[in-house]
């Protein structure tokens, strides 16, 4: 049990980061009559995440709906199993979800519950909460340079049917040309 100290200073600093953070995606690292992450496997995590603008922040349920209440968030974390989680991110909200998603197909213990993300770029207090399923569609997204990649290759695709398709009636104009004697 934590002293009434170290709780306040977990509330201060959640008060101060949960509203700076583009994505705050709510997870569990551990539930009951399950094996949850090792130390080890905590320590990666969050390692992956520094590297991102994002770190796990854990603490008590009461003290982040105290903090979600302020904000007016609908997210409910007493609905929630399991020792919570949450990873606030400032960096890029679609690859610290990718991230997450990849880091949790390798370890199982890691769930996810939902996620509160702007996506106007503004901080995630003021965005809405998505459910698990809209979580991990975000995170399943293909990167940024694949989707342009794809959008690159839709468009030259037709540029390049004409291309050919000119180039075939020019080498039947050259043959009808040399063909007809003059």
């Amino acid at each position: 049990m934590k002293p009434k100290s170290q709780k306040k200073e977990e509330l201060k600093k959640l008060k101060a980061k949960l509203p700076k953070a583009k994505i705050t995606v709510f997870t569990t690292f551990s539930r009951a009559g399950e094996k949850g992450l090792s130390v080890a496997q905590m320590s990666e995590l969050k390692k992956a995440l520094r590297t991102m603008d994002a770190e796990l922040f854990v603490t008590k349920k009461t003290l982040i709906d105290l903090v979600l209440k302020e904000l007016k968030s609908e997210a409910d974390v007493y609905t929630m199993d399991g020792s919570v989680g949450l990873v606030l991110g400032t960096g890029d909200v679609y690859a610290i979800s990718k991230k997450l998603y990849e880091f949790a197909k390798k370890n199982k213990a890691l769930q996810f519950f939902g996620a509160i993300f702007s996506a106007e770029g503004g901080s995630a207090s003021g965005g809405d909460f998505i459910d698990k399923d809209g979580f991990l569609e975000m995170a399943k997204m293909p990167s940024r340079e694949v989707l342009i990649g794809r959008l690159l290759g839709m468009l030259t695709c037709p540029m390049r049917g004409l291309a050919v398709a000119l180039s075939e009636v020019a080498k039947k104009k050259d043959l009808a040309a040399t063909a007809i004697p003059g």
